[in-house]
């Protein structure tokens, strides 16, 4: 195991992507699960760390030691069951890593955890992939288990918790639990999970966890759940994961399709319409006037626009989808052709494309959005605001409420004079609002703005943090979701599965002993 005793001030394992920088008196990365075991009997504070591409601060450390997992980077094996096949990952590889992989077919090289089962992956025609697609690609896939990650792609296929199978975790005394679902299952709002010493009783949240919308606020509870679901969406407070199995979807041929039209409001009105509509898309993401400003901006510089066309000078908003290349597709293109018209945009101004590179530059016209906020709040702490972070917003609502918030959006930012554009999963009530901060004194109209719109989407029936989590950033709202006696209840569980507090202290809520 290599230790680093020496962690200087800008060490890139103290910081993560919201921009928090915190503090570390030493970093260990183990090379095997004995090396992770080692370090949970030994220190007391224990920060994990993968490709720290969260936006909540929940990797970033504030003294202790960090536990890096980066030497934790192997595709292990492929295996089948009833629902289909799976893949086990140590918690390093990332979503990019997992898909190249099986789109190349190099599982073929891999052992079968179950009887032929490579030989059998290798065979399909259409091969396969893992759905879950966050935004950030090169993101750890022990993180997303850890916030039960999700992205467009849960339109169709839901967040990582519906695609985890199995799970590897080092407990709190270095115990070893291995769990498939099926093999610890919760007795109403009591789970027994075994340890070292013996079985020990985890008495469950009383609250209701909402699954209406997208949510990741709090720890995820409901009556005779799977011990697996524990951990997903946990945030590392409650152990250390080594391996996990992640079931895989049939490929199909998609085709990328990019509409623009005049008004933002037509965008919004034409998302709802295809909702409405026999038209099922994989996913449909919203760019707003703003947003599409940003990418003019950005495209200029970005060898990954190479070759594509201008964004069309009338163009106020977008729509972005994939569409099923089946026997559904002219079906969809003419349904689309007739709710384009409404709203004076046209199939023949718009992108479409099939071929890998065409996808891959539409997904990077989607992705420069909150890559360039991330640049531009950089520049910002490394010149005039030092204590600056990205403030962008993660708050669903139910699609029948999506109207409330959007105006809420607009009628609270507005009040405190901030700029801001709208990007993002609007398909599932769950646009990003990123808010364009100029000083420190924004940033601190942002925080206050933030809290009105995270009780407003509370009070719509919604989530304040909807895929990114809550890390040590939204602590509040937790607390705001739940109120102090469900913040009580996750520290009751907390204190049974670590009694010494040693996993991701500060992460997910605060509450003194």
């Amino acid at each position: 195991m290599i230790r680093l005793t020496d962690v200087p001030e800008d060490s890139p394992y103290t910081i993560d992507e919201c921009k928090i920088r915190g503090f570390a008196d030493s970093v260990l990365i183990p090379e095997n699960e004995a090396d992770v075991i080692e370090a949970v009997r030994s220190e007391p504070e224990i920060t994990i760390s993968g490709m720290r591409t969260g936006m909540c601060g929940g990797s970033v450390p504030y003294g202790g030691t960090v536990l890096s997992m980066e030497k934790f980077n192997r595709i292990l094996g492929v295996g089948k069951d009833a629902r289909g096949f799976y893949v086990r990952v140590q918690p390093f590889v990332t979503v990019r890593q997992l898909n190249d992989f099986i789109r190349r077919k190099e599982y073929r090289s891999l052992p079968s955890l179950t009887e032929n089962a490579a030989e059998e992956m290798a065979a399909d025609p259409n091969g396969f992939f893992y759905p879950v697609d966050p935004t950030e690609l090169n993101g750890s896939l022990g993180g997303n288990i850890a916030d039960n990650a999700s992205g467009p792609r849960t339109f169709k296929y839901g967040p990582t918790r519906d695609w985890v199978r199995h799970v590897r975790v080092v407990l709190s005394d270095g115990y070893v639990l291995d769990i498939k679902r099926g093999d610890i299952r919760a007795k109403g709002r009591v789970l027994e999970i075994p340890f070292s010493d013996g079985i020990r009783t985890v008495e469950l949240p009383a609250y209701e966890f909402n699954r209406r919308v997208k949510n990741v606020t709090g720890l995820f509870v409901e009556d005779d759940m799977d011990a697996v679901d524990l951990f997903i969406g946990s945030e590392g407070i409650f152990g250390v994961i080594t391996e996990a199995d992640l079931y895989l979807a049939p490929a199909h041929p998609l085709i990328s399709n990019i509409v623009f039209l005049r008004r933002d409001r037509d965008a919004y009105s034409l998302s709802k319409d295809i909702r409405d509509s026999d038209v099922v898309p994989e996913f449909l993401e919203f760019f707003d006037s703003g947003s599409l400003d940003l990418i003019r901006a950005s495209r200029k510089d970005d060898p990954r626009f190479t070759g594509m066309p201008d964004i069309p000078d009338y163009a106020k908003s977008a729509l972005f989808f994939d569409l099923p290349m089946d026997g559904s597709l002219e079906k969809n293109y003419l349904a689309l052709s007739v709710l384009l018209k409404r709203y004076g945009a046209s199939l023949s101004d718009s992108w479409c494309g099939h071929e890998l590179r065409d996808r891959e530059r539409f997904f990077a016209f989607r992705h420069s959005v909150p890559q360039t906020i991330f640049e531009y709040v950089a520049r910002l702490k490394g010149s005039s605001a030092p204590q600056i972070n990205k403030m962008g917003t993660d708050m669903s609502v139910p699609l029948e409420r999506l109207d409330e918030m959007m105006d809420s959006y607009d009628s609270v930012l507005k009040s405190y004079g901030l700029e801001y554009v709208v990007f993002g999963h609007i398909g599932n009530g769950h646009p990003h609002v990123e808010i364009i901060l100029k000083d420190m004194d924004d940033f601190r109209k942002a925080k206050e703005a933030y809290s009105e719109l995270a009780a407003r989407a509370i009070e719509l029936g919604g989530s304040p943090s909807a895929e990114h989590g809550i890390g040590k950033m939204k602590v509040s709202y937790t607390e705001m979701m739940y109120g102090p006696e469900g913040v009580a209840q996750i520290w009751n569980v907390k204190r049974t599965m670590d009694p010494e507090d040693i996993f991701n202290p500060g992460n997910m809520f605060v509450m003194d002993d």
